[in-house]
């Protein structure tokens, strides 16, 4: 699969918008990088809605998530 420079730096754009949103977001991100994120971690997600229904998930994290999620972080800097 290829590339598009372009799509990587609207990626980029829109995670720099959504960190300026989100400042505590941004800080919860901050402190798990410095403490830092073991294999076999689990995370844990839940949604609520308006209405107030929530949808929950939660994954165990491999070390290929991680790079994942590092390699993602990094678009950001």
């Amino acid at each position: 699969m290829a590339v598009n420079p372009m799509q990587i730096l609207k990626i980029k754009d829109q995670l720099k918008a959504f960190t300026g949103r989100h400042p505590g977001f941004t800080s919860f991100i901050r402190a798990i990088r410095r403490k830092g994120l073991p294999e076999d971690s689990v995370l844990d997600l839940t949604i609520t809605t308006p209405d107030g229904k929530t949808m929950s998930t939660n994954l165990r994290l491999s070390a290929e998530d991680i790079a994942f999620v590092r390699t993602i972080s990094e678009l950001g800097k």
